[in-house]
């Protein structure tokens, strides 16, 4: 295998979603309001197209099953999702199963841990990781006495705050930043409350009550603030984010040329600045918003003055 496989987005509406998006992808934003960029996503029916490299003009699903990332045909989903969030109002306040949860309850082959890496904000931006009850029952008695908003755990950010989500946590994103999601390639999200919200059709969301509450875990601190201090390394410096059985993920800021190369394959998002990427006998110009599959097995360097986000698979995950 040779080359980096440069992957488009897929843009996702959304009810709170605003108008950031559009300064890092242009033309390419729809005009409704758009509240997700999936920008590497092998998600069936949400696959991203790939725009250069191995398997130009299919899929990144296609790519996947046809070996192209990992040298073997496969016959399973990519299993990583990345996304950029833009929201202008609050995400519904939720919890996500993990994998015995979501083959139990959905029939589905994974749940949903995440994580995320803050790129911008204003002054005052939160979010909600967490709540102070002892389980699941004790939350849902609260949402029914109108008092869950104050169980929840509020987190003031800045740029370069990280948040581990694991499954069962509870976790909203609030107004005013800009976050880089990584999470398992899964679509499962129980809504426990939605701010009393209608959608487009003048009726309040769906909830999922029942099985949301079912799999709230305890909040545990130490298991969502996980990111290590920048350490450097030839040619800029490196900051571990979480490194867990489902993905690790680096932040790198980069002054002159590094080596990228990952352990297996590596997805690569460019979040800041421009250069080249190197990877096998080709090369491939990086900008801000830029993503790339790199596949098993290929050297990969990064020259310029540009800050970026790399996500290998777990073990989870790893194939």
């Amino acid at each position: 295998m040779s080359g980096a496989l440069v992957v488009a987005p897929v843009f996702a509406p959304r009810l709170w979603g605003g108008h950031t998006l559009a300064e890092w992808f242009g033309d390419a934003v729809p005009a409704e309001t758009i509240g997700e960029a999936w920008v590497v996503s092998g998600l069936p029916g949400s696959s991203g197209r790939v725009v250069a490299g191995p398997g130009t003009g299919g899929t990144l699903a296609d790519a996947w099953r046809a070996g192209l990332i990992t040298g073997q045909p496969r016959d399973d989903d990519f299993p990583l999702l990345c996304k950029i969030l833009d929201p202008a109002d609050w995400l519904s306040v939720q919890v996500h199963p993990d994998d015995e949860q979501a083959q139990r309850l959905e029939q589905q082959p994974r749940g949903k841990a995440e994580c995320w890496y803050v790129l911008a904000c204003e002054p005052g931006a939160e979010l909600i990781m967490g709540h102070l009850r002892a389980n699941g029952d004790d939350l849902r008695r609260d949402l029914a006495e109108g008092r869950l908003m104050d169980q929840l755990v509020r987190h003031p950010v800045r740029p370069g705050s990280f948040f581990m989500v694991p499954a069962g946590c509870v976790h909203a994103v609030g107004p005013g930043m800009l976050v880089y999601e990584v999470q398992q390639s899964s679509d499962i999200t129980y809504r426990l409350y939605d701010f009393d919200r209608v959608g487009a059709d003048g009726r309040p969301r769906d909830l999922h009550v029942d099985r949301g509450f079912a799999v709230v875990a305890p909040y545990d601190p130490a298991a969502s603030l996980t990111a290590a201090e920048p350490e450097a390394v030839p040619g800029g410096t490196r900051r571990r984010l979480v490194a867990n059985a489902f993905f690790a993920v680096n932040h790198w800021q980069i002054a002159g040329e590094i080596d990228v190369t990952g352990p297996d394959y590596r997805v690569l998002t460019v979040t800041e600045g421009e250069g080249r990427l190197l990877a096998g006998s080709e090369a491939v110009a990086l900008s801000r918003g830029v993503s790339a599959v790199l596949p098993r097995g290929v050297p990969v360097r990064v020259a310029g003055d540009l800050t970026l986000v790399t996500t290998d698979p777990g073990a989870a995950l790893s194939v």
